[in-house]
């Protein structure tokens, strides 16, 4: 996994996390989405380590209990049913 987060042991415990952990995985590796967003409107920018390492902690935070949560209260569904 090229976009690796700090807590990528959790995976074990929780899928939920492991999925959107993987999902991120996936859009880098077919759309290159963090080097658009990184990059300005006419380039894409090579990513670090440490800002893969970020972003991808970010985004498997998201599948975290606490960032169910948040997304929730933003007022995020999962299947039609509020988180």
């Amino acid at each position: 996994m090229k976009n690796k987060g700090l807590h990528a042991y959790r995976f074990g415990n929780n899928p939920e996390e492991r999925r959107f952990a993987a999902e991120w995985e996936r859009q880098n590796r077919e759309c290159l989405t963090l080097e658009y967003l990184l990059g300005d409107d006419n380039s894409r920018a090579e990513p670090t380590d440490r800002e893969r390492q970020v972003a991808a902690t970010v985004v498997q935070w998201l599948g975290s209990p606490v960032g169910q949560c948040f997304l929730r209260d933003l007022g995020y569904t999962k299947n039609g049913v509020k988180l």
